[in-house]
């Protein structure tokens, strides 16, 4: 792993052992469809991605379909990792294939770069995972800020976004104002939407030593 990467998993390793924590464990977790999310296990095949997507939609699906799938202007089901390759790339964003946290990692991809609903966020680290026809599963976005205000901004703006695109948030809990965020360390605010082929979850959180936005998009396969 990357300097960056260690240093991330560091973190989140601290974060897993406290009960303000674990949500930002679980995300990772879930990126990587249930196993280490630091890579230390056994890649996962493109099939045992799919299964494990499957297992996923039948404990996170709601009753509805979503009006559309919002993910960062990737199309779920339909992107290859070839697609994400070369849109990133035509930016100077050189990715790199994962075998631990996903199938594909893009770091420091500015919102310029993305057809996404928070056009002034921080830069983002990607996380793609790719079905057995190379079709994006799900797309993990992380991105860091000194102060809470940007993180704060750019949660709003994506609940919003996700709102009026996909359909009526599921779950929201806590408080995402920057005031809020400021408050201590591990101060979260979460919104979870669940459709019936489409989930989305945000989370702004406190590390300390500055303020993260966790995104997180994923096909629901029927």
């Amino acid at each position: 792993m990357g300097l960056g990467t260690t240093t991330l998993a560091v973190t989140l390793v601290g974060l897993g052992h406290t009960s303000a924590g674990r949500p930002v464990l679980e995300a990772v977790t879930r990126m990587a469809h249930g196993g280490c999310p630091f890579g230390y296990d056994k890649p996962l095949s493109p099939a045992q991605r799919e299964r494990a997507a499957s297992d996923f939609a039948a404990n996170h699906r709601g009753p509805q379909r979503a009006a559309s799938r919002p993910a960062l202007g990737f199309q779920l089901d339909r992107t290859t990792r070839a697609d994400v390759i070369a849109q990133l790339g035509k930016q100077g964003i050189t990715c790199a294939a994962d075998k631990g946290y996903s199938d594909l990692t893009c770091n420091g991809v500015p919102s310029s770069a993305l057809g996404g609903e928070t056009a002034y966020a921080p830069p983002r680290n990607l996380w793609f995972t790719f079905g057995s026809k190379q079709q994006l599963l799900s797309v993990i976005a992380l991105s860091h800020a000194p102060q809470p205000q940007p993180i704060s901004d750019a949660f709003v703006a994506t609940r919003i976004a996700i709102d009026q695109r996909a359909g009526a948030v599921s779950t929201v809990q806590g408080d995402a104002d920057a005031h809020a965020l400021a408050g201590g360390l591990l101060r979260q605010a979460s919104a979870e939407f669940r459709f019936r082929d489409y989930y989305a979850r945000e989370r702004a959180t406190n590390l300390g030593k500055d303020f993260m936005l966790t995104e997180e998009y994923r096909s629901l396969v029927d």
